[in-house]
């Protein structure tokens, strides 16, 4: 006759066992959350929170007894974890806990591979969640370099000083984000919304903001310049909207800005030397001390801009609706162009 031997693991990490505890778990959870609130939380609020921890932990139970540990399950199970966090953050009223639990998915974005952080990063944007602080986990990753992320949503998302080159975020929703230093080497922004986005002193060679909305968007010192490949590629800002954007001191040297709408936008200091602005809207815009050596300037629309100390040499004018009053206030303007 066997004799069947106690197996106290087996008992502990037995789904059954799990469920409970994590039943228990949960509503100790809630308890807190109500505790803390001074005890004028919601039903409805630690209910929905216990729910999405037993869900969660009802997810790692079922994997750890089938001993599964392949790739996507642990994505699974990760992805169940930070929108529990996430779903924390989101409940509590108290900043400090909202404090603690951001900087604790941001530890575990941070500790996981460029794949598994792309991977999350579109688990966020593809269910409607907040990215504005997971961005901290991406610096200085290379999880982004050449990512397809056409038509993501992404607003306020904090990705300055990231590694962004070649990424594909055409059409996508970087509203009010942070791309300050950025390296966005050849990226493809175009059609984006990048309204009120902050990309002051990004690299940007090569760049494509083809028909972008960069209205109110400050680019201030950012390099808008061609590529030092054998078949340079120009920054492309073809019927780009930078209405009121800030561009002081930008370079933007052989850029393509056909078409695009710089209304009211302030270019004081920026260099367009050899830049295409063949039939571009300068209206009301400030170019004081710009650089316009070599520039097409064909078509263009200066109406009102300020010019003063301006650099026109060889600059083509023709047609462009400027007025010699305008002129009279350009630093020089050697071999300029002007008649039609």
């Amino acid at each position: 006759m066997k004799e069947h031997s106690f197996n106290f693991s087996k008992v502990v990490f037995h789904p059954s066992t799990l469920a409970i505890v994590a039943g228990l778990f949960g509503a100790v959870i809630g308890f807190l959350i109500n505790l803390v609130s001074g005890g004028n939380a919601s039903n409805n609020i630690w209910t929905s929170l216990v729910f999405a921890i037993m869900f969660s932990l009802g997810l790692t139970a079922w994997q750890a007894s089938e001993q599964a540990k392949t790739d996507k399950q642990w994505m699974t199970m990760l992805q169940e974890m930070v929108f529990q966090t996430y779903f924390l953050t989101l409940l509590t009223e108290k900043p400090e806990v909202s404090q603690i639990a951001q900087q604790r998915l941001g530890q575990v974005l941070k500790s996981l591979d460029a794949e598994q952080q792309l991977s999350m990063l579109r688990f966020f944007s593809h269910n409607g969640l907040s990215v504005t602080f997971i961005g901290d986990a991406l610096q200085g990753s290379k999880a982004l370099v050449g990512a397809d992320l056409q038509k993501m949503e992404l607003p306020s998302v904090q990705l300055n000083d990231t590694d962004l080159s070649s990424v594909n975020l055409s059409d996508a929703n970087l509203s009010d984000a942070n791309l300050s230093g950025a390296a966005l080497y050849r990226a493809n922004l175009s059609g984006a919304n990048l309204r009120r986005a902050s990309m002051k002193a990004s690299d940007m060679r090569g760049i494509d903001l083809q028909g972008a909305n960069l209205t109110e968007a400050d680019l201030s010192g950012s390099a808008l310049l061609a590529d030092q490949e054998e078949t340079p590629h120009n920054a492309n800002l073809t019927h780009a909207i930078l209405t009121h954007a800030k561009l002081r001191g930008a370079s933007l040297i052989g850029a393509d800005l056909s078409g695009a709408n710089l209304r009211s936008a302030d270019l004081t200091k920026a260099t367009f030397s050899g830049a295409n602005l063949q039939g571009a809207d300068l209206t009301d815009a400030t170019l004081t001390e710009v650089t316009f050596i070599g520039a097409n300037l064909q078509g263009a629309d200066l109406t009102d801009a300020t010019l003063t100390y301006a650099l026109l040499d060889n600059a083509d004018l023709r047609n462009a609706r400027v007025t010699d009053e305008q002129l009279q206030a350009i630093s020089t303007g050697k071999n300029m162009k002007r008649e039609g």
